[in-house]
C-alpha cells in the first residue's frame, strides 16, 4: 500500500480570499467595545477553515479616532514574553491601511502590533513592523497604544485601541477598507489565525494574503 505524502499540504483557508465587515463604533472613549456589546462587532470565526481549535472571539470596530479591539480568550492566562510576544499569551494584529493585494512585502502602509494580557518590564503593547529600506516609516510610540486586560480563573479578555496617528495612511473617509489579519497566541505553542496560517506562510511579510475588511457604517 502506497504511503500518503504529507510533505506538502495547505489548509482550506488558502483557497479563499477572506472578506468581512468591520462596523463603525460610535463610542470614542476607551475601551469602547466590552463584554456587553462585543457581539455586535464580532468578526467571523475562521478556525475550521484554518484547521485550528477555536479558543478566542475577536471583535473590532472603527471610527475616525482609530481602531478598537476586544478579544475574549476562553483559556486561562499562563505567561507572557517580550520581545518575543508570540512565545506566550498575546494578541498580534496586522493592518494594511490601503489593503494592497499586489505586494509581496510590507509597504509603508503596513503595521504589525502586539498586545499582552500582562506587562513585561513595563511593556504591554507595541509596534514591531519590519520593512524594506525604501518603505520604512517611524514606528508607533508604544505609549500611544491603549490596552486593558481582565483576568478570570479560566479565561481572560483583552481590550486594545490603536489611534489613527499610529496608522500610517489611515483615511476611512477616502478608503473604506483595510487589509487585516490576526494571530492569537497561547503559551503552549498553539495559535488561532484569521486569514493566514503562520506554519504555511510568513504571515508578517505577506500583506497580499491578509483579509479585507470593509469599514461599514450601519
Amino acid at each position: 500500500m502506497q504511503e500518503r505524502d504529507e510533505s506538502f499540504s495547505l489548509a482550506p483557508i488558502n483557497f479563499f480570499q477572506i472578506s468581512a465587515v468591520c462596523k463603525f463604533l460610535e463610542e470614542t472613549s476607551f475601551p469602547g467595545i466590552t463584554a456587553k456589546n462585543a457581539h455586535k462587532y464580532l468578526l467571523p470565526d475562521t478556525s475550521s477553515l484554518c484547521g485550528e481549535e477555536h479558543f478566542a472571539d475577536f471583535s473590532m470596530g472603527w471610527n475616525a479616532e482609530g481602531l478598537t479591539f476586544y478579544v475574549s480568550v476562553q483559556e486561562p492566562f499562563s505567561q507572557v514574553f517580550y520581545p518575543e510576544p508570540q512565545r506566550g499569551d498575546s494578541v498580534e494584529v496586522f493592518i494594511d491601511t490601503r489593503d494592497v493585494k499586489s505586494s509581496g512585502y510590507n509597504t509603508r502602509f503596513c503595521h504589525h502590533f502586539f498586545f499582552l494580557p500582562a506587562a513585561v518590564e513595563g511593556v504591554q503593547a507595541g509596534e514591531i513592523t519590519r520593512f524594506r529600506t525604501e518603505d520604512v516609516h517611524e514606528l508607533c510610540d508604544a505609549k500611544e497604544l491603549l490596552v486593558l486586560a481582565q483576568m478570570k480563573r479560566d479565561r481572560y479578555s483583552l481590550s486594545a485601541f490603536i489611534p489613527a496617528g499610529c496608522l500610517h495612511g489611515y483615511d476611512p473617509e477616502q478608503l473604506k477598507r483595510l487589509g487585516f489579519t490576526y494571530r492569537i497566541n497561547r503559551s503552549n505553542g498553539s495559535a488561532q489565525h484569521f486569514s493566514v496560517i503562520s506554519q504555511e506562510y510568513q504571515l508578517e511579510q505577506q500583506p497580499s494574503l491578509w483579509a479585507s475588511l470593509e469599514l461599514f457604517i450601519s
